[in-house]
């Protein structure tokens, strides 16, 4: 097994109710180094042009890169992707939590999920053992209602990526959330796992992440942290997070409105990182 990686890609065909593991090919290693470069490479490879982005052919997947789960600096990182039911186009969203370390603690580097069930279900990664749910009783609840329901049946060590009613009912801009709060908000892909029946991916794992030189690898993240918490600009982000940009991008005109059709959005200061701060803010929770 390759330091940095899982070591595994696991396939679920819905459809069949079918799971296989299959070494992460030493090639897709090389050349496309993980996370959004292996869901890029799977989906060009894999997908038929002209596949309908929510019928039951499309695929769906979620992949982490080498650092995840490591001790460095904005290693709590997922990819997933699929086909866009927004724009037909690549589609692919970013999400952080404590997700992406379980799935590679499990084993995993990718996750491909194809065909479609026949009913609501959820899918559980426990390590080695995988299997396909009932969630007859989840389908129509919200996301975080649904985590919270399922780390009670599941236990508090399950992290937990689900959709709500947007994602079952194909809303073609839905999320998928974890963490109580987090998502990956973009292109639609609460849809795609919609399409499918899948109300949630529970993943636990207990398993270690090779590393090549773990000292050096400890030498470098504890300079990376100590980089981090003297650069002058720390406090600002730790208190903001990404909305600490908002003002900055409007003022150049660099801020994603409407789809990107346009940079400057005349209401930003409604969901500028001072008034969500003010407004709505309870805790700070952090990723892994």
């Amino acid at each position: 097994m390759k330091p940095g990686y899982g070591g595994r890609i696991l396939r679920i065909d819905l459809t069949e109710g079918k799971v296989s593991k299959e070494p992460t090919p030493d090639d897709l290693i090389k050349d496309y180094l993980g996370a959004r470069g292996f869901i890029i490479r799977t989906l060009y490879g894999e997908l038929a042009p002209g596949t309908d982005s929510l019928s039951p052919e499309a695929i769906f997947l979620t992949a982490a890169g080498p650092l995840t789960g490591l001790f460095i600096p904005s290693s709590g990182k997922i990819q997933s992707g699929g086909k866009s039911p927004i724009t037909g186009g690549y589609g692919e969203s970013n999400s952080g939590g404590h997700f992406p370390a379980e799935l590679k603690l499990a084993g995993y580097d990718m996750v491909v999920l194809e065909g479609k069930h026949d009913k609501p279900c959820y899918i559980v990664i426990d390590d080695d053992d995988v299997r396909i749910e009932a969630a007859g009783d989840l389908w129509g609840k919200g996301s975080i209602t649904t985590e919270e329901m399922l780390k009670k049946s599941l236990g508090e060590d399950f992290q937990i990526a689900t959709i709500g009613p947007a994602g079952e009912n194909l809303v073609k801009i839905a999320c998928i959330t974890h963490d109580f709060g987090r998502q990956a908000g973009r292109t639609g892909l609460g849809a795609i796992l919609g399409s499918k029946k899948v109300k949630a991916i529970c993943v636990r794992g207990t398993k270690t992440i090779p590393v090549h030189d773990i000292d050096g690898l400890m030498k470098v993240g504890r300079r990376m942290y100590e980089q981090c918490f003297t650069n002058p600009a720390f406090e600002l982000w730790q208190t903001y997070g990404t909305s600490a940009v908002v003002n900055w991008a409007n003022r150049i005109g660099a801020f994603p409105t409407r789809n990107f059709q346009g940079g400057y959005f005349e209401q930003f200061t409604n969901i500028s990182g001072p008034r969500m701060r003010k407004d709505i803010v309870l805790i700070n929770k952090a990723c892994f």
